[in-house]
């Protein structure tokens, strides 16, 4: 972990500074807001993790990615390509990449653009919407958000342009929902999941989020005929999945555990959060457990397939757990927001260092230099 560990150290420093440098006071509930949040060591952050994610030359889909680009011919028409290929083989990647190569830009290019666009709106979102800028950019590195921006550039461009949908979504500004809706799809075929948003505004556990969580076990109990119905949209949307996609081992259990955090405190403290009339808040923490369950199925002998589409609601839970850590009281808070720092970290570690081999053993970069001799030879 040693070409990890000076960004994250670089990372939580400044989200700290950032931290400091914004003001709060205490709202008619008694609760910190925010009346001024940093934006010049937030955004110094944001581009510092950035650029290093953008550096990288090998490690999980990375390769395939490399490829694909290379093999992308000069002068290709963007919009043909756009316009001629399946909605499920990702055209919008594909046009991406043919208006970058069509401008001279190497495939380090290509990464370092994907990239900056991925990671600063994921961090823009989070920023907006945070009640709490260290703890949530310290889950958005322990829970593994950060981190598989660096192993599947399809489903995270389209998870961000689905946060700057979300955000519309916030405001009830609907055309514009749907607009960035749309747009994620032709990255990511599973982006229609975010069509479940509007529905989301209702009170955290109030009789509809039961309704959710009987339709989760539902799920799992009745895995194999799922399976047949994904396969059957995934053959409809031309997209050539074989069977692996959907079966081999579960999801690690230690991973469902840390999901399952935000889940398990909102129960305990829903009365605080049902008094809660925030159309934004109730959003963030019922997203959060769409996360969590889709995750427990993954329990079930179906990794490869449930875990990315958690995946997509992943961010969620680095909002939620600092808003529903804040419903309790001072003492219970402090406790609790210790033990996440702590078990989260251990997570973290386990999962980049122990679990999956060591992060320096399956990711490479290039030096900074490097880079820009790159760049400026380019």
């Amino acid at each position: 972990m040693k070409t990890l560990i000076p960004t994250l150290a670089i990372a939580f420093f400044l989200s700290f500074l950032s931290e400091r440098r914004s003001s709060r006071r205490l709202n008619e509930f008694g609760q910190p807001e925010y009346v001024r949040k940093d934006r010049f060591f937030f955004f110094l952050m944001a581009f510092a993790m950035a650029f290093f994610v953008g550096l990288r030359t090998r490690g999980n889909d990375t390769l395939a990615y490399r490829i694909m680009y290379e093999n992308q011919t000069p002068g290709t028409n963007p919009i043909q390509m756009l316009t001629s290929m399946k909605i499920a083989s990702s055209p919008g990647l594909y046009f991406l990449a043919a208006c970058l190569k069509n401008i001279g830009a190497t495939t380090q290019d290509y990464f370092m653009a994907c990239a900056m666009f991925t990671i600063l709106t994921y961090l823009w979102f989070l920023r907006k919407h945070t009640t709490d800028i260290w703890l949530s950019v310290f889950y958005f590195i322990t829970m593994g958000v950060y981190t598989f921006t660096m192993a599947a550039i399809k489903q995270t461009l389209a998870v961000a342009f689905l946060l700057i949908a979300t955000d519309r979504a916030f405001d009830r500004k609907w055309l514009k929902y749907f607009l960035w809706v749309a747009v994620a799809e032709l990255f990511h075929p599973y982006a229609f999941v975010y069509l479940v948003v509007p529905f989301l505004s209702f009170c955290p556990w109030s009789r509809k989020t039961w309704y959710l969580l009987a339709g989760t076990v539902a799920a799992a109990l009745f895995l194999p005929r799922l399976m047949d119905v994904i396969g059957g949209m995934t053959d409809a949307l031309g997209y050539d999945y074989d069977e692996d996609a959907f079966t081999g081992g579960g999801v690690n259990t230690f991973r469902v555990i840390v999901v399952w955090v935000p889940l398990v405190l909102s129960y305990i403290c829903k009365e605080q959060l049902r008094g809660s009339e925030s159309r934004e808040q109730n959003m963030i923490v019922n997203l959060s457990m769409i996360n969590s369950v889709i995750m427990f199925i993954g329990l079930f002998g179906t990794a490869n397939y449930f875990a990315r589409l958690a995946n997509y609601f992943l961010m969620f839970q680095c909002l939620a757990l600092p808003m529903i850590l804040q419903k309790f009281d001072r003492q219970s808070e402090r406790t609790l927001r210790f033990l996440s720092e702590v078990g989260f970290l251990g997570f973290f570690y386990y999962g980049t260092a122990v679990a999956q081999g060591k992060f320096d053993v399956n990711f490479s970069f290039i030096s900074v230099s490097e880079f820009l001799d790159q760049l400026f030879k380019g």
